[in-house]
Parts: structure tokens; C-alpha cells; sequence
């Protein structure tokens, strides 16, 4: 039986921050444990295998914390595993009820518009870089070679804008949770 597992791109399959946290609290009772998340965990996470646990886990996205911010946390107990870019991973073991992580909806709200904020840029800036190099292809300046080389970008804007577009949709159906 393996006592490692690799996990490729899990930041791109669960988007929404409460599926993320889901997923990496089956991981954790299925006996699959993450010890730390770096800034290329959303590419790749590694798992080791050890006793099913219970952990309740957070995802924050805090692009400015306060100083206090992980001091906050830690002293409610949390456990800080990493970062992400600008989200904050954190989880906490408990043996009954699930833990709340929030104290409140509005707080919950305000974390999954932090993400939507997010992923609205990017998604704006893709949908941009594509309108300028599709305008591009009137100028006809573009070499036999160029033109190739612009419409792979374009193509590769254009999918990229729209899966940002998916993720921003489904941010939006679970902003709740």
C-alpha cells in the first residue's frame, strides 16, 4: 500500500473555498494528510498516509492580513499549514460536531467575495489581453510566423477567460457556503 499521494492541480478542481475545504476534509478522514501548502500546492499536493482524522479546514483568502492575523488564529487553536498565493490554509482536529470556522454568514460572505474579487480580475484581464490581440489581427502587421503565434495566445486567453468565467459562476452558487 503507497504511503504517499500526489494530487495534480487541485486549486483548478476545487474552486469554490467550502469544496476546497470539503475535499481536504475527506482526504484527512480517509487517512490522507497534508503536512504543508506552498505556493505551488495549487499545482500539486503531496499526501501522506496516516490514521483517519477529523480536521476541519479553512480557506482564507487574506491579500493584506493584519499583523495579528495568524496570531488570531492560533491562539482559537488553529493549525497554519501555508499559503497559497493569498490564501491562508488552516485546520483544526475535533472528534463531535464539525467546527465552525466562521463566526458568522456575513463572515462567510465576505471570505467568498474576497475569492469572487479575485477571480474577477484575473478573468477581466484575460477577457482584455484577448480583445487587444484579437484587434490586433486588423492591423495586418502580423508575419506568416506571428499570426500563428497570436492566435495560439488568443486561443489560450479566450480558454482561460472562459474557465475563470466557470469559476467565477460557481463562486457565485455556493457564495453561501
Amino acid at each position: 500500500m503507497k504511503d504517499k499521494k500526489i494530487v495534480l492541480f487541485p486549486g483548478f478542481r476545487h474552486v469554490v473555498p467550502a469544496d476546497f475545504e470539503s475535499w481536504l476534509e475527506k482526504m484527512a478522514s480517509a487517512g490522507w494528510h497534508i503536512d504543508r501548502i506552498t505556493q505551488w500546492s495549487s499545482f500539486v499536493m503531496v499526501f501522506r498516509r496516516g490514521a483517519p482524522k477529523k480536521y476541519r479546514f479553512v480557506y482564507d483568502l487574506q491579500a493584506a492580513p493584519r499583523k495579528d492575523y495568524r496570531a488570531i488564529y492560533q491562539e482559537f487553536g488553529w493549525e497554519y499549514l501555508g499559503r497559497m498565493a493569498s490564501v491562508f490554509i488552516w485546520r483544526k482536529e475535533y472528534r463531535d460536531a464539525r467546527l465552525e470556522a466562521f463566526s458568522d454568514q456575513e463572515s462567510i460572505l465576505q471570505r467568498n467575495r474576497r475569492t469572487l474579487i479575485a477571480v474577477s480580475i484575473a478573468f477581466y484581464m484575460f477577457l482584455l489581453a484577448a480583445l487587444i490581440l484579437g484587434l490586433s489581427f486588423f492591423t495586418r502587421t502580423l508575419a506568416p510566423g506571428e499570426l500563428f503565434q497570436a492566435v495560439l495566445a488568443l486561443a489560450l486567453f479566450l480558454a482561460v477567460a472562459a474557465y475563470l468565467g466557470r469559476v467565477m459562476l460557481k463562486i457565485g452558487r455556493k457564495r453561501e457556503y
